[in-house]
């Protein structure tokens, strides 16, 4: 009994003190999975959207116009340094249809055009905006990764709705209230 007293004493001293929170510092939240995410995942809160999507995924409209892509950008990223956000890559394939894509994980992505079979390659899980789909009734890229040896892939389109296709990797992460206030000044240009 006096055994079974001075070890719990023991245990009381050195395992079961109370973890410190993390605090959230200027790149995003912490969340239990963020030192696997960039610091463009990290400003999104995967952990309490419903499922275990690999993409935020916000449709950034149609055309050429830049300066509302870049300003709905900064203000997704508002929290990130300037840097970082002038390094978020561009991939133009054949279409009109503009995507920001954010994986969840620092994991490569691969970007396939879907009429060639030519496949880029994003490093680290970084974020990037993507132009494609010439056609509305079919995207023309794919994109995927492999997290623990699962294919997690998507190809970006809007449906008939106007609003992302849905899709189990996906968390779209658009704001259809500025999109619609937007979309129709860049298709009017």
């Amino acid at each position: 009994m006096k055994l079974m007293a001075l070890f719990t004493a023991i245990a009381s001293l050195f395992g079961c003190v109370p973890q410190k929170p993390q605090v959230p510092d200027k790149t995003g939240m912490v969340y239990k999975d963020s030192d696997y995410r960039s610091i463009y995942a990290n400003v999104f809160d995967f952990d309490s959207y419903d499922g275990q999507p690999m993409f935020a995924v916000a449709f950034l409209g149609y055309g050429d116009r830049m300066e509302f892509r870049h300003r709905y950008i900064e203000e997704i990223f508002a929290d990130l340094d300037d840097s970082a956000i002038e390094q978020i890559g561009h991939i133009d394939y054949e279409g009109d249809e503009w995507y920001l894509i954010v994986p969840r994980y620092k994991e490569d992505v691969d970007i396939t055009n879907l009429d060639t079979g030519e496949v880029h390659t994003i490093y680290n899980g970084e974020a990037f905006t993507v132009k494609c789909n010439l056609s509305d009734l079919h995207s023309n890229i794919e994109i995927s990764t492999e997290k623990n040896l699962s294919g997690h892939k998507f190809s970006p389109q809007i449906g008939g709705d106007g609003k992302l296709l849905e899709n189990p990797d996906v968390w779209d992460i658009t704001d259809y209230g500025v999109m619609d206030e937007n979309l129709y000044v860049q298709e009017g240009e």
